[in-house]
């Protein structure tokens, strides 16, 4: 059964195109307003279920045409259990995330999260995958990891000096006990998708199947964490936009569009990159997230030294991707 669905140059090409689309969808939180959270991560994966297996049937017998998925679930039920138990903490780790951009914004929220994140998403897929069979692959790994992390702290102080310049109230901004404690607890339950997709890779699982597995075991996490709050609380008239705009539930789709099209572009991409790299690839999807903080005029009326801190992130980002690059197509 070939798992390998493209070259190794359109691979790498591939999960960087999924991470700009990782960071660009959560941007929906600007316009959904006073909507819910808990409606947001609903209907996201609820529409991602539906694409993704809309996708899997659709491709399923030009890329698995030797046995049924169902089949395959049943004769590896150990490893499809992790799979879709890690898609369940996906959710889980979307939901405090929405939680805390509301709170205090999309950029610092990448930001802050994003060292611990990046440490535990990297020592999970190694251990379960193994390291990348390249020369001194856990120095290499160790310093991309770090030049990343250095990105996301540097692109944060940007941020807190974009507020001094602007004096702005930082009733808003302020990072207290329970936000820090939500951004831990998301980078730990985010640690769903290393646990998902390093142990398909492991385990030589075809990519269509994993894809289904992670979204399936997401819809599932989104009707336990929302769908069944919501029919205790009697919300569905305010989740569903009846009597209102459904502009929400439109951005919703475009969402899951971005996001669990990223997923599915990601998983198929992995057997010829890695788990591991694939994973530190996609921690480039905080740029996408700086850049459009930029459209969004966040940093309109910065000082000049401010937007050199921030060129100087956005500089080790494009080095990190550089860096990760010819780590796997220049070896």
């Amino acid at each position: 059964m070939a798992n390998i669905y493209f070259p190794l140059w359109l691979a790498i090409f591939l999960t960087i195109f999924a991470a700009a689309l990782w960071g660009s969808w959560e941007i929906i939180i600007k316009y959904t307003k006073d909507y819910p959270v808990q409606g947001i991560v609903f209907f996201l994966y609820t529409f991602s279920f539906i694409l993704i297996w809309i996708a899997t049937l659709l491709l399923k017998p030009v890329l698995m045409p030797d046995i049924g998925i169902f089949s395959f679930i049943g004769e590896h039920m150990n490893v499809s259990v992790r799979i879709l138990f890690a898609g369940m903490l996906m959710t889980a780790s979307m939901y405090t995330n929405l939680t805390i951009m509301k709170a205090i914004g999309l950029l610092l929220t990448t930001a802050i999260s994003g060292a611990v994140g990046c440490v535990l998403g990297l020592v999970i897929t190694v251990s379960q995958e193994g390291l990348p069979n390249i020369p001194n692959a856990l120095t290499k790994l160790i310093i991309c990891a770090l030049i990343f992390i250095v990105a996301g702290l540097v692109s944060n102080l940007a941020s807190s000096m974009r507020d001094k310049d602007l004096k702005k109230d930082k009733k808003k901004q302020t990072v207290t006990a329970t936000l820090f404690a939500l951004m831990i607890a998301h980078s730990l339950l985010g640690t769903g998708w290393s646990i998902g997709t390093s142990a398909g890779t492991a385990n030589s699982f075809p990519p269509v199947v994993t894809c289904a597995l992670m979204v399936t075991g997401s819809f599932i996490g989104s009707i336990i964490l929302c769908a069944i709050p919501f029919t205790v609380k009697h919300q569905w008239k305010e989740v569903l936009c009846i009597g209102r705009d459904k502009k929400p539930i439109l951005l919703c789709i475009i969402a899951a569009l971005c996001h669990y099209g990223g997923n599915l572009i990601s998983i198929y991409s992995m057997p010829e990159i890695s788990a591991t790299l694939s994973y530190l690839f996609g921690r480039s999807s905080s740029m996408w997230s700086v850049m459009w903080g930029l459209y969004f005029r966040e940093f309109a009326g910065a000082k000049k030294r401010t937007f050199l801190v921030l060129a100087l992130g956005m500089l080790l980002y494009f080095f990190g991707l550089f860096y990760l690059g010819y780590i796997k197509y220049g070896h």
